[in-house]
């Protein structure tokens, strides 16, 4: 069985329109600049230096904000440098978190055309109550809709909440 490593790129709060009390990105993950292509290309090769290729699967993961609502000019630098790694058989797939409200058929065929296998929906609750207060800017039913979309279309689905199949 091969072992399964994450190379973890942070974006963090880019494409997120809200500033929820659920997160603060850029103090969580200590970065607080945003990233360019030369960035995300550095990380994934000191990450692969340290990973035995023969028996790894590896996933890149693009963590920390909204990435299908990142201006679709980025989403696709972004992506293009991580698709390469799976063009030369060094990683296995691509996963993305993101927004229920940010799921669309579009942003879907955008992922697909870069072999993105996983999204990871932030799902904070499945109360309107709890989500308008803390300033999510969506509803549960935003959840529901965007997870039929992306199991609809292919994709593994992940909640933020528990990284479990939802």
């Amino acid at each position: 069985m091969k072992k399964q490593y994450i190379i973890p790129i942070f974006v963090p709060h880019l494409g997120c329109p809200n500033d929820c009390i659920f997160c603060n990105q850029k103090s969580i993950s200590g970065q607080k600049k945003n990233l360019t292509k030369e960035e995300v290309k550095n990380i994934i090769e000191k990450f692969l230096q340290n990973i035995k290729t023969e028996d790894a699967q590896i996933e890149i993961a693009f963590y920390g904000g909204s990435f299908t609502a990142i201006e679709p000019k980025l989403q696709e630098e972004l992506l293009e440098v991580a698709y390469e790694y799976i063009e030369n058989g060094k990683v296995e797939s691509i996963r993305v978190s993101t927004r229920p409200d940010a799921i669309n058929r579009e942003i879907l065929k955008r992922l697909k055309k870069y072999k993105v296998k996983t999204i990871e929906l932030g799902v904070q609750s499945a109360n309107d109550y709890i989500l308008k207060r803390t300033n999510r800017g969506h509803t549960f039913a935003d959840v529901k809709k965007a997870s039929k979309m992306i199991r609809w279309n292919g994709f593994k689905l992940r909640t933020s909440n528990d990284g479990r199949i939802a």
